[in-house]
This record gives structure tokens, sequence and C-alpha cells, in this order.
């Protein structure tokens, strides 16, 4: 089956079929989401590859933006389908502030333990602003503010204290809040 068709194929995939009705979601929406997918889709395959993915939204290819494109990789092939197309950017595009802090946070929990530690917020800072912007500008300023309030609390930070700090100091996640600003399918 070809993918460019910018009509959705309705009843091509049950499993798509039972969890769209299952979200709640209209013949309307899918279609829309279907629509931007094939417009993403230059390949035509049904498989949106990060590149493309890069490339429709005008977004700079950066270890965070890997990071989440590879979470919404749910089979694991490095591409993703239309259903983790359309789940992903429609969770990206509704969370709040404290639930993207919460999913950056999964992603930075390197161990699972429940902690970001100094190391893996480093990680995280220079992930989100790239090795110039760690080093100097407003990534070197966010990482000694935000180690300054680990370090307050005993070198790491839990996701409560992480959420907390990302209410009261946005500019964090501004890398985030980006991607979720060019994801959005409403404008």
């Amino acid at each position: 089956m070809r993918f460019s068709t910018l009509t959705y194929p309705k009843g091509h995939n049950n499993q798509w079929e039972l969890t769209f009705k299952a979200l709640g979601w209209n013949d309307d929406t899918v279609e829309r989401f279907w629509s931007v997918f094939c417009k993403i889709n230059q390949s035509s395959t049904g498989q949106v590859t990060i590149s493309e993915f890069l490339t429709f939204f005008s977004l700079d290819r950066s270890k965070y933006v890997e990071k989440c494109f590879l979470y919404f990789d749910a089979a694991g092939g490095k591409s993703i389908d239309f259903l983790e197309f359309i789940v992903s950017v429609w969770n990206i595009c509704t969370l709040k502030i404290d639930t993207l802090a919460n999913f950056t946070f999964d992603l930075y929990d390197l161990d699972s333990d429940g902690e970001l530690s100094l190391p893996e917020i480093e990680r995280m800072v220079l992930e989100l602003y790239g090795n110039v912007g760690r080093l100097n500008g407003i990534g070197k300023k966010i990482l000694d503010n935000v180690n300054s309030f680990a370090e307050e609390r005993g070198g790491f930070l839990n996701q409560t204290s992480f959420t907390v700090y990302t209410m009261n100091h946005s500019m964090l996640l501004f890398p985030a809040f980006q991607i979720q600003r060019v994801s959005n399918m409403d404008e």
C-alpha cells in the first residue's frame, strides 16, 4: 500500500482504529494527522525517519530531539509509523510544564533510580543546549543554577524537586517547548 495518499485509509489497520476509538479521536482528527504524516513521509514508506521529521518541523538535530524521537519509536525500528506518530505528537502537544518536566526527567534518569544526579543533570543540559550552550551563554547559566539547586538537596534532584525547579525556571526546558511549539497541529 502506498502511503502518499492524503486521505486516511479507514479500516486499514484494526489496531490503529481501536486505539483511535479508545482515545476518543474522531475521523477529522485522524484525517488531519494522516495528512501531516503523509507530507512528512517523503519516501512514502509508511515510516517516518528522524531526518524526515527534522526536515518537516525545521528542527536542528540534537541529542534531546533524538531521545524524544527514539522514545516515540515504540517498536524500536528507528522510524515511526502512523500510530506512533499520532500518539507521540498528540502527547507532546498536550503536555503542560509539569508533565513535560516528568517526561524529560524520565529521559534523563539513566539508571532509573528516581533521581537525577549531577552527571545526569549535566548530560541533560548538554543535550538540551548543545556543547556551545553548555560552555557559555544561557546553557552555562542554566547548568550552574540547576546544579546549585541540586547541591542544596544533597547533589541530586528527585522528580518532585525537578518539577518544582522547572516550574520556577522554565528556560531549562526551553528547547523542549520549541519542539512542542513546532509540532502543534493547531497552528
